[in-house]
């Protein structure tokens, strides 16, 4: 699926009226691609009742264009212009169409009484209000407006994006529109993806709208849906030729007397995911804890600090295995402590594969991230919204309506891959890439499972998956696993212990 930020649509939009396909050909192009799906879905239209609100916009425009063209093929049409009259020439062009079709319009304003009449009778509605450029919460009269088209049962399609959602960040305004389907132009957005915009749009189907080949060359694309195909495109099936060093060596430094079970379940991800030969460092205590729980593990025994946690005297013991090992993984369960940043920034000044930091290792180091930049290999973060804020230095409400830019800046800023997680997890790297996750459900939110996850994209980077790509397998394939087990399990009753189990399943069906 191909992705465009609101900027990023405007630019297609502003380079093709200088190509020669105009804007108001992009509008008719739109509403007609938008009638096509309508008819398509509903397979007959003749004599079905629609109702078509059009904002004083150009997403009204583009309503004006369905109306026209349902009308055209034998459907009931009645617009309601909310809003006013319609703004751009644009618009107004195809205002004077549906006038000279002789289609019936209202004003919300003038005819509140028709309006309300009539939407009982209403099959279908048509949401085309205010499309990507809405931001914030709606005014009068359209919290009214959309409270009565969201009381209605009538089928409820909405243009570009249902409105009150941030194309940009999925945010949704009070009174949304919820749609059942969504007809996206040219491309989808990040509020199509996200939560919780991704919720109000029913199902998303992306249209063609004419934008011309040589204009999409030109426009920078730096935003992708994780997919099937592209995560297994990058696991192979093993050589026969092969042995356990050929799949990587990775160190996992975790766990604590606190937090012994994060040690065993990042180590089960890891190994569960293809790991060689899988090292937990930890102390002795909780090797003693765990060492039964994942016996195919080797240990390196730590020394700890008298609340259970490893001690900085670890660092020597640690520091000739950081030459041994193809990734590292830091972080869960270790527990808060200056220590605990030491060893974290120790790890990353001395570490020459990619190092993944997680959980404590994050928390840690948020009132010094500068110490990112120290890593020799692009490092690997994965934070959740409040790890995320507190390594900015922002409120948790400011990472979730910036969750984009926030892990892009972040990216681009400390040199590392950004593993935002989230109910949809965004992946950034410094390049500028973004990726969006399309797998997963609430099953997840249950502590244990983002060090499953860790351990899953330490051990992708371990076997030598190849900069972004060990995130974002970890990612689609812990949610893939997580949607395997919900279904047998149900979301309340499966626990992070149970992904790298199902994980071993979908590899299975996949012959790997």
């Amino acid at each position: 699926m191909k992705i465009l930020t609101v900027e990023q649509m405007k630019t297609e939009e502003r380079l093709s009226d200088e190509m020669g396909v105009t804007y108001q050909r992009l509008m008719e192009n739109a509403g007609c691609a938008a009638a096509a799906f309508i008819r398509r879905t509903l397979s007959n239209i003749v004599g079905r009742n629609f109702m078509i609100f059009c904002g004083s916009g150009n997403n009204g425009g583009d309503g004006l264009v369905v109306a026209r063209k349902l009308f055209e093929e034998g459907a009931n049409v009645i617009v309601v212009l909310c809003g006013g009259m319609p703004r751009s020439d644009e618009a107004k062009y195809m205002y004077n169409c549906v006038i000279q079709a002789g289609i019936t319009m209202l004003d919300i304003e003038l005819d509140r009484s028709k309006v309300e009449e009539f939407l009982g009778g209403a099959d279908i509605i048509i949401d085309a209000l205010f499309g990507t450029g809405f931001t914030g919460e709606f005014r009068a009269p359209y919290d009214e407006i959309a409270k009565m088209i969201n009381s209605d049962i009538a089928v409820k399609i909405s243009l570009d994006i249902p409105s009150g959602i941030d194309a940009e960040t999925g945010l949704a305004a009070k009174n949304s529109i919820r749609a059942d389907f969504t007809v996206a132009f040219e491309a989808a957005k990040p509020g199509h993806l996200l939560l919780p915009g991704k919720e109000f749009c029913g199902k998303t189907e992306v249209v063609d709208i004419g934008i011309p080949h040589e204009v999409r060359e030109q426009v920078l694309k730096n935003c992708f849906l994780a997919s099937e195909d592209m995560v297994f495109s990058s696991i192979r099936r093993r050589p026969r030729f092969s042995n356990k060093g050929t799949y990587g060596k990775l160190l996992c430094i975790t766990g604590s007397a606190n937090f012994p079970g994060a040690a065993v379940l990042s180590a089960l991800g890891a190994m569960k995911s293809g790991a060689g030969i899988t090292t937990v460092a930890t102390t002795e205590k909780v090797v003693s804890m765990i060492a039964s729980r994942i016996p195919e593990a080797t240990f390196l025994p730590l020394p700890e600090d008298e609340e259970g946690r490893i001690s900085e005297e670890a660092k020597e013991k640690i520091l000739p295995m950081l030459g041994k090992v193809d990734s590292v993984l830091v972080g869960c369960g270790l527990g808060r402590g200056k220590d605990i940043g030491g060893i974290v920034e120790f790890v990353l000044e001395n570490a020459d594969c990619p190092v993944v930091i997680d959980a404590d290792g994050l928390n840690c180091i948020s009132e010094n991230p500068e110490v990112l930049k120290k890593a020799k290999r692009t490092p690997i973060i994965t934070p959740h919204m409040g790890e995320m804020a507190r390594l900015c230095g922002i409120s948790i409400a400011e990472t979730v309506k910036k969750r984009i830019g926030t892990a892009s800046e972040t990216a681009k800023k400390y040199g590392a891959i950004v593993v935002l997680k989230d109910a949809t997890t965004v992946i950034a790297e410094p390049g500028g890439d973004i990726y969006f996750n399309s797998t997963g459900n609430p099953g997840l939110s249950k502590g244990g499972s983002g060090d499953c996850l860790a351990g899953m994209i330490a051990s992708f980077a371990a076997q030598g998956f190849i900069g972004t790509s060990c995130a974002v397998c970890g990612v689609y394939l812990h949610g893939l696993a997580a949607d395997k087990a919900a279904k047998e399990l149900s979301e309340y009753g499966m626990l992070p212990s149970d992904i790298p189990d199902y994980l071993c399943k979908i590899l299975a069906e996949k012959g790997l």
